[in-house]
């Protein structure tokens, strides 16, 4: 228990000078947690509060975002998009009903459909970090998942492909939740544990790409079952991320709040004033942010390419039916319950004994071996172990992906502390970014299968690479650690500065 000073409030849990939380503890509730008493549970709790609300906004997200995805194979017969006539059972209980496996302009209008579907996002992130310095975290989280709701609602009715490719342009603002995910945890943790709470926060909100995977099809299987037709089926199935969003605003609106002491103030960061475009252009010049923003392109990007082409993958090139191809890709999204979690743990592990320096080796290890696996995922075919083998695979390479996802947000509060949201802001957009440029680049115009998956494995070493290039002056690189030599230093030398008298690490825990 602490006392906020001058507010008379005690807290739940323990917390540092700055009402921040020291432990993370997700399942410890005290008391009623959903609206009853929501007034003084959010002010005497409302570190949890934060993260399941941070996390609850972006794992819902996702089942709208790519509440299509799953669906393709279904859809795509539904607006006329075929140019062949194969035959497949989209339902082991169906009869065979007329589909098609992708070729040409079919594929082209489905790859614009998934470029669409990251596209807006990328803009509403970049400029994000300014929307919450204004409205603050809960109300921000508030405005994207009322927007959100709207876009998917008008989204069942759309008749061709062109409107496929506009309604997922608009709903991907949805993974804007994102930054909101990172900040508002920022507010409420102490950098001590904020890479780990940070990458669980994550991981379970990523988490909702692979429930989408499964819920959807299950949906639309739920719908056939009392004999509605496939177009009607998928159509109603819309509904329930809809409900999922009214439910949850209506939740962080009424229990949770910005900071540990009510409304969000720009000063909390260290700021006089919000940020301007003159901001953005001086933090994305930040060779190491930059250097950040395309790291996390080549892993989270290519988890938002997954998220769009994996059920899609299956059914096509291993001929598996519409709810097992869902129950197989749930298995690559499925791996966010814990290796995003795993990625921020290891980088605080590592930061407690080499500083930055242990972040990054953490970090770059996870993108390396990211790349290995996705390009062993590439040379796997029916006549290579089929399905099977593709899944275990696709499992390691979704434990590297999230595990790099993790190592990126334990890196970023410590890049440029007073421009805290403008960095979670534009990182966050250059991931969604990866996804267009993986799947403009590698995977609409190559009409091989598996060759897609191999070049896009290139595009993620080669951003692995660069983080031995990533260096600050007190905080070190790869290869330097200043503050071993400060606790190396002979004693008559450390007498001065009390930051130079800090644990090996400690130079590098700035307070965010």
């Amino acid at each position: 228990m602490a006392t906020a000073a001058g507010e008379g409030i005690v807290f739940e849990i323990p917390v540092d000078e700055q009402l921040k939380s020291t432990e993370f503890k997700p399942f410890k509730f005290q008391g009623p947690f959903l609206l009853p008493h929501c007034g003084r549970r959010r002010r005497t709790n409302p570190h949890m509060r934060a993260f399941w609300g941070a996390t609850l906004g972006f794992t819902f997200a996702f089942i709208g975002w790519f509440a299509f995805a799953p669906l393709l194979p279904v859809v795509r017969v539904d607006l006329g998009l075929c140019d062949n006539n194969a035959v497949i059972q989209l339902l082991p209980e169906d009869e065979r009903v007329e589909a098609c496996v992708c070729q040409k302009q079919c594929k082209s209008t489905i790859a614009s459909a998934n470029i669409a579907a990251v596209s807006f996002d990328v803009a509403t992130r970049f400029f994000l970090g300014s929307v919450i310095e204004k409205f603050g975290p809960v109300k921000t989280d508030c405005m994207l998942l009322s927007f959100g709701a709207i876009v998917i609602s008008i989204s069942a009715f759309i008749q061709s492909g062109s409107q496929l490719i506009a309604a997922r342009f608009f709903v991907s603002c949805l993974g804007s939740t994102f930054v909101v995910n990172q900040f508002w945890n920022c507010l409420m943790f102490n950098s001590k544990i904020l890479g780990t709470v940070n990458g669980t926060a994550g991981g379970w909100g990523n988490l909702g790409g692979g429930l989408t995977q499964v819920l959807m099809p299950a949906i639309y299987a739920l719908w056939r079952s009392f004999g509605l037709s496939l177009s009607m089926s998928w159509r109603l199935s819309m509904i329930f991320p809809v409900i999922l969003y009214v439910v949850l605003v209506a939740w962080l609106w009424f229990c949770t709040q910005d900071t540990t002491t009510g409304k969000f103030e720009i000063s909390m960061l260290g700021k006089t004033r919000r940020a301007g475009f003159s901001d953005y252009i001086r933090v994305c010049t930040d060779y190491r942010v930059f250097l950040m923003i395309m790291q996390y392109s080549a892993c989270f990007g290519a988890e938002l390419v997954f998220n769009n082409v994996l059920v899609s993958h299956f059914v096509d090139n291993f001929g598996v039916d519409l709810l097992s191809a869902g129950a197989l890709a749930m298995c690559f999204g499925g791996m966010n319950l814990f290796a995003r979690s795993l990625g921020g743990i290891a980088s605080d592990w590592a930061s407690s004994s080499f500083g930055m320096q242990g972040r990054l080796w953490i970090h770059f290890l996870s993108l390396f071996w990211e790349a290995i696996f996705l390009f062993i995922f590439g040379c796997i075919d029916k006549s290579t172990g089929g399905w099977p083998v593709a899944l275990v695979v696709l499992i390691f390479f979704s434990i590297f992906v999230n595990m790099a996802e993790g190592t990126s947000y334990a890196i970023v509060p410590y890049m440029i502390p007073q421009d805290l949201a403008i960095v979670s802001a534009v990182v966050g957009a250059g991931g969604t970014a990866g996804a267009v440029i993986a799947t403009w680049a590698f995977y609409k115009y190559v009409q091989d299968s598996l060759l897609p998956f191999k070049l896009h494995s290139f595009y993620v070493m080669f951003w692995a690479l660069t983080v031995p290039f990533m260096r600050w002056e007190t905080m070190g690189s790869m290869w330097h650690n200043p503050a071993k030599k400060l606790v190396e230093a002979p004693a008559a030398q450390k007498k001065a500065p009390i930051a130079e008298e800090q644990p090996k690490h400690a130079i590098e825990e700035v307070q965010v």
